[in-house]
């Protein structure tokens, strides 16, 4: 009876030892995965949150680890330069402004919404319908380029491909869907701000 009863514990006990061994085993092998899993997950896209809500996948930039302001100034009269454009049709130049308010926008042109200067998305810039800001954005047709700056010194050549008017009231412009692609919409108003002149353009591959 008592040499039964000492084979069953030491049954009893060779089971317990194999399953802890196996609970090591398997812990062992989930924290290799939740590793790999960490080091694939820092790879992914950055997800962030635009203005509307809309979920918009930023592909994470090399350049970012570059010095910046290396030709761009920090400031520009009172306000922080994120980058410049260029619209060579009209001879025209200006640093990109971080923020949009009536007294930025006497001051040069301003991100409104959307990705960062040259960054993954829809880049939206308003210019006061002045000579020397956007007045003359309705003389630009498809086919003319756009050339902006990033204060990494990044220079992205964009063609323009298309080119229409809305009501105040219409941010479908805004749109932050571009199919993982860099845009660029120009936006001001036309004569006694009846309507807004909207630009698009899209980056051109070398």
């Amino acid at each position: 009876m008592y040499r039964k009863n000492g084979k069953l514990l030491l049954g009893i006990l060779f089971a317990i030892m194999f399953l802890v061994a196996l609970s090591i085993i398997l812990l062992e092998q989930i924290d290799i995965n939740s590793m790999e899993n960490y080091e694939t997950a820092k790879k992914l896209p950055i997800k962030i949150e635009n203005y509307q809500g809309e979920e918009i996948k930023i592909q994470e930039e090399e350049n970012l680890n570059l010095p910046e302001y290396t030709n761009l100034p920090r400031e520009w009269k009172g306000y922080t330069v994120i980058g410049k454009i260029e619209i060579p049709k009209l001879n025209l130049e200006k640093y990109i402004l971080s923020e949009t308010s009536d007294q930025a926008l006497k001051v040069a042109v301003t991100k409104t919404a959307g990705a960062r200067v040259n960054g993954i998305g829809n880049l939206c810039i308003a210019g006061h319908n002045y000579t020397q800001t956007f007045g003359r954005l309705k003389e630009l047709e498809k086919g003319d380029i756009l050339i902006l700056t990033d204060t990494y010194d990044q220079k992205i050549t964009y063609q323009i491909y298309d080119t229409f008017k809305v009501s105040p009231t219409d941010t479908s412009c805004l749109s932050q869907d571009t199919k993982g692609e860099r845009e660029v919409t120009l936006i001001t108003c036309t004569l006694g701000a009846v309507k807004r002149q909207i630009i698009k353009a899209i980056e051109v591959y070398d």
